[in-house]
């Protein structure tokens, strides 16, 4: 559980990163590692995407939160 935790916790610093090199206007073609935020960034959102036709901020933020309550579901089973 533990690990599945840790992976959700990588994937919204993931997000919450691509959220924020997007407000502070970094490209994709900028350097190799904002490209491969950016790419996995798309990756992740698009779950969110499928169900929720809104603005990129919003479906970033509950692509977000879902995970964060995945998160948080992996940790109450554990009790």
């Amino acid at each position: 559980m533990s690990l599945l935790r840790g992976i959700l916790a990588l994937v919204i610093l993931i997000i919450l990163t691509h959220v924020v090199l997007v407000y502070l206007g970094y490209g994709a073609d900028t350097h190799e590692v904002i490209s491969v935020i950016y790419a996995l960034g798309d990756l992740l959102q698009t779950p969110v995407q499928m169900f929720l036709a809104a603005g990129f901020y919003t479906t970033s933020l509950v692509a977000a939160a879902a995970y964060f309550l995945l998160y948080l579901l992996l940790g109450a089973a554990r009790r």
